[in-house]
């Protein structure tokens, strides 16, 4: 007798964030100026369906292993005449599985991502950090091209 079963469906879900988008703001103090930087963090939630149905009076082995990454979108401004835009991501932020069928699933984990709302937060604030010598070397950089110019 064959029995069919679907091991480690390879197939990856997306799907769109739950959790509400994440805002913050800053004003860096800069010689050219305050620095104002918008920042805006969206979640991505991506599933993996592991295991197999477990065939008549066997136990199934079904499970969704999931992954959150975090995108972060940078606005900056300084005065009227400099802005400047970035994209950051960091993938695998959050991660955790649940048993049977991911399409089941989907509520279930968005509740779970949503309970780790401040892991998220701590993660966007690291990014943040992060970009603070970025903004810092494109406001220099702007402000040289001025005097050049």
């Amino acid at each position: 007798m064959k029995t069919l079963a679907f091991a480690a469906i390879g197939a990856s879900l997306a799907f769109g964030a739950s959790a509400q988008a994440m805002e913050h703001k800053v004003v860096i103090e800069h010689p050219v100026g305050p620095i104002a930087a918008d920042y805006s963090g969206a979640t991505r939630v991506e599933m993996q369906q592991l295991g197999s149905a477990g065939a008549a009076g066997r136990p199934s082995s079904l499970r969704c292993q999931w992954t959150v990454s975090l995108e972060v979108q940078r606005s900056a401004q300084v005065g009227a005449s400099l802005q400047a835009k970035r994209s950051m991501s960091r993938d695998n932020v959050l991660k955790g599985t649940a048993p049977g069928w991911c399409s089941e699933r989907g509520s279930g984990i968005d509740r779970m991502v949503e309970a780790r709302r401040d892991d998220l937060r701590s993660a966007m604030m690291a990014m943040v950090a992060q970009d603070r010598d970025v903004i810092l070397v494109e406001a220099d950089g702007a402000h040289a091209k001025l005097r050049e110019g």
